[in-house]
């Protein structure tokens, strides 16, 4: 009677740290982990499948309770498949620190004992292992930093893409020259990092820190107005004009002009067009010209756009 009740204590133990790990892995554990940490034996796995306890993602990789464990879970389970020293990458990454809207089909790995098998829903990917400075945890999952995301990205991509994933970047806070000065350097030879270089240049400050961009609309449009020439402006800069603070996207303060680009989702309503023309009223009682491009205008005609700057900036010389 005893060794029963030390039996069903011993498995409740277990059970509640098989929920306890299920649940710091987004509901997902490996067999290695239920084998080694848990102490429980391939065939104690095998009957918890059995019985619906356990429930197969990949080979050696379970969740736990039920089949409802999200992207998370699947992220997770893809690393857990590919065995330690795995790491999101590529696309995978780049979903990860919203570079990109939608994550791609299969899931980027790089790295782990399993690199080069194939496992379905998996893209083992064969590059350069990231170097330690390259690799941090998100949300609990290993992957590469921004800073590799974009050189592993740099040689699948086409110049107009890899640049929109650079404007990105600058507009989440996650352009870090330094860190991507590094890790071109060791990828030294491999393909795209010549062009993602060029992508760079219109971001690298002459003097001061990164431009602050705080939207997709102002990382299209200042990189094309640095490529014909013009100086380079005050980004989101605020003013204090007639008792008010008002804060506006691009300021070439020698000239007086002021640029707003209006972002679909922010200005597109009846309250924020008054809003924006009596901003523009107070800019131009102070003496500053204002040039506004709309959300349709970037992106459908902006070399006209970039034209009517320049010739703005011009005139006010």
């Amino acid at each position: 009677m005893a060794s029963e009740r030390n039996r069903e204590s011993k498995r409740n133990r277990r059970d509640r740290a098989l929920a306890s790990l299920a649940t710091s892995q987004r509901g997902v554990v490996s067999l290695e982990q239920l084998t080694q940490t848990l102490d429980v034996t391939d065939r104690a796995a095998s009957h918890r499948a059995d019985s619906g306890a356990l429930h197969r993602v990949h080979r050696g990789v379970y969740a736990v309770g039920h089949q409802a464990y999200g992207r998370q879970g699947q992220l997770k389970a893809a690393l857990l498949a590919c065995g330690e020293g795995a790491v999101l990458s590529h696309g995978t990454a780049a979903a990860l620190w919203r570079l990109r809207d939608r994550p791609p089909t299969l899931i980027d790995v790089t790295g782990g004992r399993q690199a080069g098998r194939k496992i379905d829903g998996i893209r083992c990917r064969r590059c350069r292992y990231p170097a330690l400075e390259e690799i941090v945890a998100v949300d609990g999952l290993m992957a590469t930093t921004p800073a590799r995301t974009l050189v592993d990205l740099a040689g699948m991509l086409g110049e107009r893409s890899l640049r929109r994933l650079v404007e990105r970047a600058a507009v989440r806070k996650l352009l870090d020259l330094d860190a991507l000065d590094r890790a071109m350097a060791n990828a030294k030879g491999r393909r795209g990092v010549s062009t993602l270089r060029a992508a760079l240049a219109p971001w690298r400050p002459v003097e001061g820190p990164l431009p602050d961009v705080r939207s997709e609309f102002e990382a299209l449009v200042l990189p094309r107005l640095l490529e014909i020439g013009l100086p380079r402006p005050a980004c989101n800069k605020t003013l204090q004009l007639g008792g008010e603070r008002l804060m506006v996207d691009f300021l070439w303060e020698p000239q007086r002009v002021v640029v707003e680009t209006d972002g679909r989702e922010t200005h597109d309503t009846p309250v924020a067009f008054q809003r924006d023309r009596r901003r523009d009223q107070i800019l131009v009682a102070a003496g500053y010209r204002v040039a506004r491009a709309t959300w349709d205008q970037i992106h459908g005609e902006l070399d006209a756009v970039v034209a009517r700057i320049q010739r703005a900036l011009r005139t006010a010389s």
